[in-house]
């Protein structure tokens, strides 16, 4: 069984011998895996940037013709709406007619775009259900949106983790679904918005799912030759996109094209798409900041990582207690797995840099 956040924070309270063991500690222990987790996935990339390429790459995607700027998503929106159902137990005395619609949602928290969205009426003393939509790669679980009054503009999250995709979502007795509320119509404070979404909060207005991607290191074009044609990538503010944003594209498929990407989630194009092309690209991928316990821990089939973890997150727990010189133990351990674990990826790549088949020259 793979480790996740939820025991992995586990072990690192063991090993803390009493500390941090409250409740409003939690958000300090997640913090601290999370900070160790990005760590050492910086200090392998640098040494083996193989191992980090998003493993669904290449991901092709659409770039309609006259189009400059499209946005990146590691899983797309829904298109198909929710099967709807309803079972006895509510307490309700007269129907309801309610408006659903749902997202996915990954280890981080970022969701796709709402689905298209289905209403049903619900029988006096009845229970809303909605059927789990088919899972996606990289979907962690699913959200459910709901508007008790069949109110678009007043759908709210109704659940407080990720949906499993294997299990019917049913309405509770009570209180029952709920439209979002008026007091929350305002913009999230700072501790909610670095917190777990709240149950009642409106639909995502943007899929932020791409927050794994890193950087593009390679984009092409497959053309009607069948040939690979690529396109290179510059600085947004560099001369040579400037003078490319200058010209007009041709509707030709050998038009060239430049690009850059743009906080991590926008490619920006120089001259706008004289045609539709579909683009593929291979990127880095980085590790998303996991939220919830089920998450499960990057990295762990690499040796020593686990070990990493555990000591860097300890290191890191022991400044705010003002244990400095248990603080400076568990970092140097730390330091010293790190130090292996990147020594043993570099004898990984020997081989493969420096070993000649001869078969193959």
């Amino acid at each position: 069984m793979p480790d996740t956040l939820g025991s992995l924070r586990a072990e690192i309270v063991l090993w803390l011998r009493g500390d941090l063991t409250r409740q409003d500690d939690v958000p300090l222990l997640n913090t601290a895996i999370n900070d160790a987790i990005d760590s050492i996935w910086m200090a392998m990339m640098q040494v083996q940037l193989a191992r980090f390429l998003g493993v669904d790459s290449p991901v092709t995607f659409t770039l309609p013709a006259g189009a400059e700027r499209v946005q990146l998503v590691s899983i797309p929106d829904p298109t198909q709406a929710p099967v709807l159902g309803q079972t006895g137990g509510g307490q309700s005395a007269t129907p309801r007619t309610i408006l659903v619609g749902y997202t996915y949602v990954t280890e981080s928290g970022s969701e796709t775009q709402l689905s298209p969205t289905a209403t049903l009426v619900v029988n006096p003393n009845n229970l809303g259900q909605v059927t789990p939509p088919a899972p996606l790669p990289g979907a962690f679980g699913w959200n459910c949106y709901v508007s008790v009054s069949n109110t678009p503009g007043l759908m709210a999250l109704q659940n407080q983790n990720p949906l499993p995709f294997s299990a019917l979502f049913t309405e509770s007795v009570a209180p029952g679904w709920q439209d979002y509320s008026v007091a929350q119509q305002q913009p999230p404070i700072a501790q909610i918005a670095t917190g777990v979404t709240p149950a009642g909060s409106p639909p995502p207005s943007e899929n932020s799912t791409a927050d794994n991607i890193s950087w593009i290191s390679h984009l092409e074009v497959r053309t009607s030759d069948t040939l690979l044609r690529s396109w290179n990538q510059y600085e947004l503010d560099s001369e040579i996109m400037r003078r490319y944003a200058r010209t007009l594209s041709s509707a030709s498929e050998f038009q060239t094209y430049v690009w850059d990407l743009i906080n991590g989630n926008r490619l920006e194009v120089r001259p706008a798409a004289g045609l539709t092309f579909t683009p593929r690209y291979f990127y880095i991928a980085k590790p998303r900041r996991l939220r919830y316990d089920q998450a499960n821990i990057p990295y762990l089939w690499i040796p020593g990582v686990r070990k990493f973890l555990r000591c860097q997150s300890i290191a890191d727990l022991k400044l705010p207690l003002d244990e400095y010189l248990a603080q400076q133990g568990f970092a140097g351990a730390a330091q010293q797995e790190k130090a292996d674990i990147l020594k043993s990826l570099r004898m990984e790549d020997w081989n493969k840099n420096t070993r000649v088949q001869p078969h193959l020259f």
